[in-house]
């Protein structure tokens, strides 16, 4: 839920205001690439998935806050 407010706030005030909306989305990107870059070494720890299962929610709330406010901007 927490990241979800996070996406939304995110294109909220850049989307809104039409200000630095290149580098927030190069900061998007980056975040979405290290969580996708840090799922590889919680898939060979087997025994605990719950780090993995919180990093994947994450980013789809993420995604999804970005994505219901683009559609919002339109």
């Amino acid at each position: 839920m927490g990241t979800f407010l996070i996406g939304n706030g995110i294109g909220t005030l850049t989307g809104a205001r039409s200000f630095l909306d290149p580098p927030a989305a190069l900061l998007c990107v980056l975040a979405m690439e290290l969580a996708i870059r840090l799922r590889g070494p919680l898939l060979r720890r087997a025994k605990n998935n719950l780090g993995l299962q919180l990093l994947d929610m994450s980013r789809l709330g993420f995604c999804y806050g970005l994505l219901l406010e683009g559609f919002k901007l339109l």
